[in-house]
């Protein structure tokens, strides 16, 4: 049998995760959602604007990157999450359990460190992207590196949730996903 906590969640038996972080996932989701959608909507917008309405808007493709850009944060942050980040598995076939459990924390470590890094230095980026506007919008850079730090501190949120969930044995229920590490 399979201790709880080991496996992922809803195949083990454990208990799924606590309100909040389901409520963070959904949110997460949804805003990825979100994004995907006025990617995509401002790019047919363009289309559309540029062969059959001929309007003076010019500005669908920079609306466009700024949802791209959170949503390549933001789905960085939520594929981590989720485990689905790409990474050499040569210790999957040479390595035992407890030595992949060990690079798994190891590699958690440092991208947490990585986010935090980028967290403290980049919110010198909202200063700086505060005075370059974005041609044709409202917006400045300051959106944009935004995103970025959503991102980031979304990502620094799930790791420490899933450093609480290892440590706690899995009795926190703080990992949306707990994989076989």
């Amino acid at each position: 049998m399979i201790p709880p906590g080991t496996g992922p969640a809803g195949t083990d038996g454990g208990a799924p995760p606590i309100a909040p972080v389901r409520a963070l996932h959904r949110a997460t989701a949804w805003l990825l959602v979100a994004a995907l959608v006025a990617v995509l909507g401002f790019t047919v917008a363009q289309v559309l604007d540029r062969y059959l309405v001929k309007s003076a808007f010019n500005a669908h493709d920079q609306y466009a990157r700024v949802a791209l850009v959170l949503l390549t944060f933001v789905g960085i942050a939520a594929g981590i999450r989720d485990r689905a980040n790409v990474r050499i598995e040569l210790l999957a076939h040479f390595a035992s359990a407890r030595v992949r459990a060990a690079a798994s924390v190891v590699l958690d470590l440092a991208t947490l460190a990585m986010s935090v890094l980028l967290l403290v230095v980049g919110w010198r980026l909202l200063e700086i992207g505060e005075s370059q506007p974005i041609m044709g919008t409202p917006l400045t850079y300051r959106s944009m590196y935004a995103a970025l730090l959503a991102g980031m501190g979304l990502l620094a949120v799930f790791l420490s949730l899933r450093f609480v969930h290892r440590l706690t044995g899995g009795r926190s229920r703080t990992d949306v996903r707990t994989g076989a590490e």
